[in-house]
């Protein structure tokens, strides 16, 4: 519960957020947030609560679907199992999993265990840009993630460029430069970050393009 308190506590402290007067989350309590700013009547409001159990849910699912990491095997019943028995709760989760704790799932026989716990490992060389679009981060989509990655060589690089630099270099609007921001100001989601690196996941871009061009040289 501390923990959850704390995560909340961060997130209102990093991000411009406004908490709802009255409505709450019913899985777990919360008081619902959006963004505030001019925009705010536009956003949703939503459970800020990170250890939320439907906000794991759908962190992980994004983690390991076709769109981002693209783990071969891993559909809603194998994440919603993962998610219930907690053997996962976020994307470096994943890289921990043992073949024995995936073989005792439901429906799993020896080699579906096998080939998902293969195609997990095997998700550590997708491109930057699918682990970039699979931390989920607000405002940060597919096409987004594409261009950072087309602006910045790794994916440390562009978290500790800061919002200005992003908002200037990285080929993306100012509210995805403050996105990015806030969420790397969070402590959990830098931890994060150190533990998908520290499991081998690629931070390194394919899509990267340098900004120096030579020029031919005329007779």
């Amino acid at each position: 519960m501390l923990k959850c308190i704390g995560n909340i506590f961060s997130k209102l402290m990093t991000s411009r957020v406004e908490l709802h007067a009255s409505e709450t989350c019913p899985e777990c309590g919360s008081q619902l947030a959006r963004e505030a700013g001019d925009h705010a009547l536009k956003t949703a409001w939503q459970c800020p609560n990170p250890d939320c159990p439907p906000q794991v849910l759908k962190r992980v699912s994004l983690w390991a679907s076709p769109e981002a990491m693209d783990i071969k095997g891993c559909d809603t019943g194998i994440v919603s199992q993962l998610v219930r028995r907690g053997l996962v709760r976020d994307a470096a989760e994943f890289y921990r999993l043992r073949l024995a704790e995936i073989a005792m799932l439901d429906s799993m026989d020896k080699q579906r265990a096998g080939e998902l716990f293969d195609a997990i490992r095997a998700s550590k060389s997708q491109a930057a840009w699918r682990v970039l679009f699979g931390l989920g981060i607000p405002n940060v989509g597919a096409t987004e993630s594409q261009a950072l990655c087309r602006n910045f060589p790794t994916l440390d690089g562009l978290f500790a460029a800061g919002r200005e630099r992003i908002a200037r270099n990285g080929g993306v609007s100012e509210v995805v430069a403050r996105s990015l921001a806030d969420w790397f100001a969070d402590s959990v989601n830098r931890k994060l970050i150190k533990r998908l690196e520290k499991a081998g996941v690629n931070f390194r871009s394919e899509l990267y393009q340098s900004q120096t061009v030579t020029s031919p040289v005329k007779n």
